[in-house]
């Protein structure tokens, strides 16, 4: 799952002592950051931003909500791949686990226990998830259709996604350059951000999570893989052509 870390450190706080913020402060966080997230922040998120409110006074930590989401992808997976018959219980687990994945940073935030391992690990579980959960569907897909093509749609998504995140974290250190669609807060978006927005919304993460959700609710397993393999892949090639113009490449 693509993402953006959500225990980022700040310079003003300790990482790992409870440094609470203000409530007007952290709402006013909160509000910029469900703008991130354009299916769960109407109903998903507000519920986690609840859940960390209800926790931010006790002993649980960040750590701990991560970990459930973790449990909770791994026996969606589980689901998937021994039971594909129950997928839609595989679908509701899949969103549990993002619900605990929205509620991590915020009760990071709310506690002041945001830290550089809360975002690496965070970051590190999302991507070992999205890999297990494909995996799954890919095994479910090929054993009801009895065909290697999910296992092939499965590498065209992980060369994909490599590719293009390779090509991301290595194009500022080339081309010298950072640039960034999100607009400044308050801003009406611009025809072009309109564009950019539309061409990343299916690479958002939170986008990804319900349309695998859909797929595991549906059965449209096939489907699912076929998006995400032509969307990356066509994502890598279309940032590679950008860069070699940036660069001045000349076919």
């Amino acid at each position: 799952m693509t993402r953006s870390a959500n225990h980022a450190t700040t310079p003003d706080r300790t990482p790992g002592v409870p440094h609470p913020g203000s409530a007007p402060a952290v709402q006013l966080d909160e509000a910029r950051r469900a703008r991130c997230y354009p299916i769960s922040r109407w109903w998903l998120r507000p519920a986690a931003g609840r859940l960390a409110a209800l926790l931010a006074p006790t002993r649980v930590r960040p750590v701990h909500l991560t970990l459930c989401g973790l449990l909770l992808g791994c026996a969606a997976a589980t689901t998937i791949l021994w039971r594909p018959e129950w997928s839609p219980l595989a679908a509701m687990l899949v969103l549990a686990a993002w619900f605990f994945d929205r509620a991590d940073g915020q009760l990071a935030r709310r506690q002041g226990t945001v830290s550089r391992w809360g975002a690496w690990l965070d970051a590190n579980v999302d991507e070992a998830l999205d890999v297990a959960l494909h995996v799954a569907l890919a095994a479910a897909a090929a054993a009801r259709l009895g065909s290697p093509a999910p296992w092939l749609l499965l590498a065209a998504f992980l060369a994909g996604k490599h590719l293009f995140m390779y090509g991301l974290a290595t194009e500022e250190h080339v081309t010298g350059d950072r640039h960034k669609s999100r607009n400044h807060a308050g801003e009406a978006p611009q025809p072009a951000s309109r564009l950019r927005n539309a061409y990343h919304l299916p690479g958002n993460a939170d986008v990804r999570v319900h349309v695998l959700a859909a797929a595991l609710l549906t059965g449209w397993f096939l489907a699912e893989l076929a998006f995400v393999a032509a969307y990356y892949n066509l994502r890598w090639i279309a940032r590679y052509v950008l860069v070699a113009r940036r660069l001045g490449v000349r076919p």
